[in-house]
């Protein structure tokens, strides 16, 4: 890596260049290299290396809004070094920001489409070592003020109650969406596309919906109907993993699963036997943890098929409406051959088993069942958030941020984040009534929200 001037003790590397970009440290005046005038509206917010370094940022080019993402390299060729010229997730990037540029033209995307480019080492506000870099917030903060740390420190219940009634919101679209569904395919079809979504995690949840849709519930589960316990599992399993496109297996991805080498012998023996169609998809593997692995929860979809002798959905019911019925999903979500962890599976329990439930007791009349779904959604605890869930109680709270209490709560902050923050709806932003004391209506979130990452 290249060094920044003597005496600054401060290495250049894409980490620091991505605080300079965070905090906007920059000349008043930017042009690209085509002599093309930037103005930076909102910067966005930093992706913590999952794909390009900045999403979601405003800029005026050249007297035309953009938006889409940032990407930033210490040299312009890395463009090409990294390969994001052949990556689908690089065709939003809207600015090439670079500490040098050793190209004679602006790199190209995927697409085709010509990237301009930001030169950062002639734009900086002053020289790189009176970088006031102890003094940036963090990578992933939203703005550059706190929203409500005052409000957060003195009346935190408030807010807190502020969190669950967006939850609510958030809840309710899901629910609506889930009806959606519910008036075109059958019920256990929605709730297997479902649990399949949430356990592609933000990177492959395309990929485990197409092999949903390739392989539907009521032909995996009628294959399995007269089939002995052992050999459900390593059908399920033979099914998924071959229409997927990861059989036969590699040595390194056999060992991401646990399973031993008779298993993975029994599963391609079925994958030979069917020779099941093989999905056309793009698996993002890339920077994805073993747990996350798509295979590896293709083999715990498998399994919760397998063991779900009454089909899964009389088994999530039934579970749903017995005492208690948190630890008995959890118990459902986490007993496979290849289990969900706990922290996941409070994910699947809060993201796809309460509004599955809730718009199913609706669509079949069942005022019992839609009783015990939203009991449950009373109960269920705070989870372990994630990074959106921290970067917007940082931005709301500051440095102290709110312990939430409920996921009701949780996932109030993710609506927050997807219909305010992320849309910088901040006058609009009910927090904004708070601080204020003036009434401020939000309008419909927009049904994209449930396609970007966050929560499945």
């Amino acid at each position: 890596m290249m060094r920044a001037s003597p005496g600054g003790g401060m290495r250049l590397d894409e980490l620091l260049l991505a605080e300079i970009w965070q905090a906007q440290w920059l000349s008043g005046v930017l042009t690209t290299t085509e002599n093309r005038m930037v103005r930076v509206v909102y910067r966005g917010i930093w992706t913590h290396r999952r794909g390009p370094d900045f999403t979601g940022a405003l800029l005026d080019i050249g007297g035309e809004l953009h938006q889409g993402d940032i990407e930033l390299h210490l040299r312009a060729s890395d463009w090409y070094a990294h390969g994001h010229h052949d990556d689908p997730a690089y065709e939003a990037v809207v600015l090439h920001v670079v500490w040098e540029d050793d190209l004679d033209e602006t790199v190209r995307r995927r697409d085709g489409q010509r990237v301009p480019t930001l030169v950062l080492h002639d734009s900086l506000a002053g020289p790189l070592e009176l970088f006031p870099r102890q003094h940036v917030r963090p990578l992933g903060a939203l703005g550059f003020e706190h929203c409500a740390p005052h409000l957060a420190a003195a009346a935190p219940d408030q807010l807190h109650r502020l969190f669950e009634e967006a939850g609510d919101r958030r809840l309710r679209e899901k629910v609506a969406r889930v009806q959606a569904r519910l008036a075109g395919e059958p019920p256990a079809q929605t709730l297997y596309w479902m649990l399949a979504d949430a356990l592609g995690y933000h990177r492959n949840r395309e990929g485990m919906r197409a092999v949903a849709e390739a392989v539907p519930i009521a032909e995996l589960e009628a294959r399995l109907l007269t089939l002995s316990p052992d050999d459900r599992f390593p059908t399920a399993a033979g099914l998924l993993l071959g229409t997927a496109g990861f059989l036969p297996v590699s040595d390194r991805e056999r060992g991401l699963s646990g399973l031993r080498s008779d298993a993975w012998r029994r599963i391609e023996r079925v994958w030979r036997a069917t020779n099941p169609v093989l999905l056309r998809t793009t698996w993002r593997l890339d920077g994805v943890r073993p747990t996350n692995h798509p295979l590896r929860r293709l083999l715990s979809l498998a399994g919760l098929v397998a063991t779900s002798c009454e089909g899964i959905l009389g088994a999530c019911l039934a579970r749903l409406q017995s005492e208690p019925a948190r630890r008995r999903l959890l118990e459902w979500l986490t007993g496979g051959p290849v289990p969900l962890g706990r922290d996941r599976a409070h994910e699947v329990i809060v993201n796809v088993v309460v509004p599955f439930a809730l718009a199913y007791a609706e669509w079949t009349e069942d005022a019992a069942l839609a009783e015990r779904a939203a009991q449950l959604w009373e109960e269920l605890p705070a989870g372990r958030g994630n990074a959106l869930v921290e970067a917007t109680l940082e931005q709301v709270c500051g440095t102290s941020p709110l312990r939430l209490r409920s996921a009701r709560a949780e996932q109030g902050v993710l609506h927050l984040h997807w219909w305010g923050c992320r849309q910088r709806r901040c006058y609009e932003c009910p927090i904004a009534q708070l601080v204020t004391g003036i009434a401020v209506s939000e309008p419909a979130l927009p049904g994209a929200e449930e396609s970007r990452a966050g929560s499945p």
